[in-house]
Formats: structure tokens, C-alpha cells, sequence
């Protein structure tokens, strides 16, 4: 049961973490915006920076706790479990 319910946690995790990488532009930037200088001065690329550390902090946390998952069933005898 606990096998499962970790599994759980740390697919949602990494999956929620892949999808805040991939989508971090959409999210940070408006629809319609006009701006002539450099883009890495805005607040705009601030955020979108912001969520892609947040990403691979979410992303680093589920894939360890699937790793630990693995690690403890793969090493721990049957009867055990």
C-alpha cells in the first residue's frame, strides 16, 4: 500500500513538474505584450525563470521519491512485503 501510494505521489510530482517546464512561458508571459528592450530585464522573464527552478525542483522530488520506491522493492525479500 505504501509502495503505491509513494508511486502515486511521485508521478503526479514529476509529471506536474514536466508539464510547469514545459508550459513556464505560457504561464509568466501575457497574451499581448509589447516591449522593446531586452527581455531578460522584464518581470515577465523573471517569472518565467521562477517557474522553471520550480520545475526541476518538483520534477527532482518526484523522481526520488519513484527512485526510492524502487530501491525499496527491489531490495527488501517478498515475504517482507
Amino acid at each position: 500500500m505504501k509502495y503505491s501510494i509513494t508511486s502515486l505521489l511521485g508521478l503526479s510530482c514529476s509529471t506536474a513538474g514536466v508539464w510547469l517546464r514545459l508550459s513556464a512561458r505560457d504561464l509568466a508571459w501575457p497574451t499581448d505584450f509589447s516591449y522593446s528592450g531586452p527581455r531578460e530585464d522584464t518581470i515577465w522573464a523573471i517569472r518565467e525563470h521562477a517557474y522553471e527552478d520550480l520545475s526541476l525542483a518538483i520534477l527532482g522530488f518526484g523522481l526520488a521519491a519513484l527512485l526510492l520506491v524502487l530501491v525499496n522493492w527491489l531490495w527488501y525479500p517478498r515475504h517482507v512485503q
